[in-house]
């Protein structure tokens, strides 16, 4: 697996630890991370007694809003800092069955465990690699669990004000579902789910599409 520098991985980690305190204080995060929990509620069958991994959860705004629907969430990230504030909401909120880890999954996988969904927002862009991450994803499935990834479509470069530790300008959704597909991925299926807008040049507003792709293991 080709993993960036080591440099550049810690200035990302630092980077999202800067920004954690503030993170939900955008109503454009807050509302794409509600429909992303939306339309996975839609999607993928949610059931009392999954357990979920979330990777690349930030603050947990998405697995905050399933954790009713589910038995436990593992909310995986690389960052501290935005840990630190999942765990202080989840309290606040009274949210008592979602776990933080701190964990890089494209250096390490995690230990076998067998869950029932997986999903990552907002993530696959900042990955050089994806197909390895999201193999990583399925081993971390049981049989028949469910997968899923949202995040934005192929853009100019422009949806990002500091495109410092993005590695991919969007996704092709069509490239998440091939890999899906070569890694035994069954009933998948790819939607736009969200647009977000922002102010271009002459503050016309610029559409940024976001897609989700799920899919079952086999």
């Amino acid at each position: 697996m080709a993993l960036a520098p080591k440099h550049l991985r810690a200035d990302n980690v630092k980077r999202f630890d800067d920004a954690a305190a503030a993170w939900e204080e955008k109503p454009q995060r807050v509302a794409l991370a509600r429909k992303v929990a939306e339309a996975i509620r839609q999607a993928i069958p949610l059931a009392p007694a999954m357990r979920v991994l979330e990777y690349g959860c930030g603050t947990g705004m998405v697995a905050r809003t399933i954790s009713p629907h589910v038995a436990a969430i593992v909310a995986v990230d690389t960052s501290p800092g935005m840990l630190e504030v999942l765990g202080r909401k989840a309290a606040e909120e009274g949210i008592t069955n979602i776990e933080t880890r701190v964990h890089d999954l494209t250096r390490h996988p995690l230990p076998v465990e067998n869950f029932d969904l997986v999903l990552s927002s907002m993530t696959l862009h900042h990955i050089p690699e994806i197909e390895p991450l999201l193999h990583r994803f399925f081993a971390a499935l049981k049989p028949g669990g469910y997968l899923a990834v949202a995040d934005l479509i192929t853009e100019d470069g422009s949806f990002h004000e500091d495109n410092s530790g993005v590695a991919h300008h969007g996704i092709n959704p069509d490239t998440v579902r091939d890999i899906l597909a070569r890694n035994g991925g069954q009933d998948i299926g790819v939607q736009e789910i969200h647009t977000i807008e922002k102010p271009g040049e002459n503050s016309a507003m610029r559409r940024y599409p976001i897609f989700l792709a799920w899919c079952r293991k086999a």
